[in-house]
């Protein structure tokens, strides 16, 4: 864990390497400045006095707003030279304004990048971080995941990284009411049959309840097929993009042929494809569903805090894998690292933005933001603090998700363009049987290779 002490030594080191706005004044609160600590082999540099705080604007889409804030309060505190104006906005919106504002040289010092969508088309715009990770510690960037890491060098054409990733999210992943699954002597299930089990006996038993609610949008589809095809062939997305396998090879047949036997089953409810957006995460909070199926970024349900203050009425949610459908496979997800932190090259206080993206990334301030759960940290060694949760099934079931993100980090960022234009509509097609697996494994080809 990077101590306090540290990040006064950061803030410092940075400002020694000839920061703008810094002389040989004492610091605008008074408070001494503290000594760089040099590693082994260093020679001591003698930081400079910086004349007045340095103002840092942040712009980002996630983690929401309350939990950034208590980070940067205490990066604050610990650097403070640095004063960080933080603005947060709702994603769709960000979408539109973050590019504007860089385009348009607005002076922005660090910015959180929609990785898999957004980073080849501002790149431009952005430092490389091999320009910048330097003004802070040396070799913290190897204290991410790896495969984090390498996703979001690949997300710009060319392999550069241009932000540091800040965490992931993965899906699909089951949520249950841990309370109910309990009362009906059950337990979490583990394989498909289990699940098509539990399934029968609640439409048995508790005919107004839904066993299963999920999301019929192409996306959350699309993540569901390469869930069930990650827990026989974890790298198949990954080779599917780079052209290593066909789209029609036997592979994709078997994952298709698997994601349709769970409707052909009633496992999944073909009518539970005409829910969209958050109504099936509605039913699921309102108590109207035993599971719910849906990403990673659902798991701030796992909170007791959170569901007190979002007024969910199911008690106990707990969290797991979604059951694996082929026999010989291992639970699985396809993640994506989600946000990354950058540095625009408008940015005139590079080394203190830098200070700040160090901090929100491997060192303290991740313990801030993660309490809401919305985000599975990069950072390698992080485990979440036990009091954000209430009970076992919480506390559990973050695990479980947090340990199937890491392990599922993919190398190729989705094709979105292909999704909405074809794979989307083709994968729905399977689920209500318009189509047969083999046909719909043609017809991507096709359309794949049209499209190259």
């Amino acid at each position: 864990m990077r101590g306090t002490a540290r990040a006064f030594a950061v803030t410092t080191a940075a400002l020694a390497l000839g920061l703008t706005g810094c002389s040989a004044g004492a610091p605008a609160d008074g408070r001494p400045v503290q000594q760089a600590v040099p590693k082994a082999g260093e020679e001591t540099k003698k930081p400079e006095k910086p004349a007045g705080p340095v103002t840092l604007k942040y712009w980002t889409f996630t983690p929401p707003e309350a939990a950034l804030k208590k980070a940067v309060t205490a990066f604050e505190r610990a650097n403070p030279g640095i004063k960080v104006e933080l603005r947060t906005f709702a994603e769709a919106d960000y979408r539109k304004r973050l590019p504007k504002a860089l385009a348009d040289d607005e002076k922005l010092d660090v910015v959180g990048l929609p990785i898999p969508t957004m980073t080849r088309s501002v790149a431009n715009r952005l430092r490389p971080v091999d320009d910048w990770k330097d003004k802070v510690s040396g070799g913290w960037v190897d204290e991410l995941e790896k495969n984090a890491v390498k996703q979001t060098e690949k997300a710009a054409k060319g392999g550069t990284l241009y932000s540091v990733p800040m965490g992931s999210n993965g899906g699909a992943v089951m949520y249950y009411n841990a309370g109910l699954l309990s009362e009906l002597g059950l337990s979490f299930p583990k394989t498909a049959a289990d699940l098509e089990s539990v399934v029968r006996r609640v439409k048995k038993e508790i005919p107004d309840l839904r066993p299963i609610v999920f999301s019929g949008d192409p996306r959350r589809q699309e993540e569901l097929l390469f869930t069930i095809a990650s827990q026989s062939h974890p790298t198949l997305s990954d080779e599917l993009l780079a052209d290593d396998r066909p789209w029609n090879g036997p592979e994709v047949v078997s994952a298709l042929t698997a994601y349709r036997s769970l409707f052909d089953r009633g496992v999944l409810a073909k009518s539970g494809l005409a829910l969209k957006g958050d109504r099936p995460a509605e039913l699921f909070r309102s108590g109207k569903a035993l599971f719910l199926v849906d990403g990673s970024g659902r798991s701030p349900m796992l909170s007791a805090s959170y569901r007190k203050t979002a007024k969910i009425s199911v008690k106990e949610i707990g969290a797991g894998p979604f059951p694996t459908v082929l026999q010989g496979s291992k639970p699985a997800v396809r993640s994506t690292a989600e946000v990354g932190l950058a540095i625009p090259k408008s940015s005139k206080h590079v080394a203190e933005a830098a200070t700040l993206i160090e901090f929100l990334t491997v060192g303290e301030g991740v313990s801030d933001w993660a309490g809401d759960l919305a985000l599975v940290p990069a950072r390698e060694d992080f485990r979440i603090d036990s009091s954000v949760f209430a009970d076992s099934e919480g506390k559990e079931g973050y695990a479980a998700i947090q340990e199937l993100v890491k392990d599922g980090g993919s190398l190729n960022v989705p094709d979105e363009s292909f999704l909405e234009r074809v794979e989307g509509d083709v994968i729905l097609d399977v689920a209500h049987g318009r189509i047969t697996p083999k046909k719909a494994a043609d017809r991507l080809q096709e359309e794949w290779s049209r499209g190259e």
